[in-house]
């Protein structure tokens, strides 16, 4: 089977894809941010920048689903629901992380990014993005 077959048909391979990238951009961006902003505000809009990101790229490549104006206002609101509660997740967890455990921030960034990055795919899959029974 060619790639971009298996690309198309797997929402899996496209979570893991537009994951990579979301990833990417989260690490880097809160890297580039804490050379001028203290870390908790530099993770701070790195959170808020890839959760804008995730959502896009969620919507329309990877979960793919089709809504009506007040299907997709249910939609963003659940998102900003599910992906808050992560992001707060982030956000304190590197907190605890640095102050607490007294753990380089580059390195909790890293471990925050995987745990959110899984409970972000569970629930965009059965909570945020839900297909419509005729899709």
């Amino acid at each position: 089977m060619k790639i971009d077959a298996i690309f198309e048909k797997k929402e899996a391979v496209r979570y893991l894809f537009w994951g990579v990238m979301t990833v990417l951009l989260n690490y880097f961006s809160y890297l580039l941010l804490k050379q001028f902003l203290v870390y908790q505000l530099a993770n701070l809009f790195s959170i808020l920048t890839t959760k804008v990101f995730a959502y896009c790229t969620n919507k329309k490549f990877v979960y793919r689903t089709r809504t009506n104006f007040k299907e997709q206002i249910r939609e963003i609101i659940r998102y900003i629901l599910g992906r808050g509660a992560t992001g707060i997740v982030d956000f304190l967890g590197l907190i605890v992380l640095v102050n607490t455990l007294s753990m380089d921030d580059r390195i909790g960034k890293f471990i925050m990014i995987m745990i959110t990055t899984v409970l972000n795919y569970l629930l965009g899959k059965v909570y945020v993005f839900k297909k419509r029974k005729d899709d």
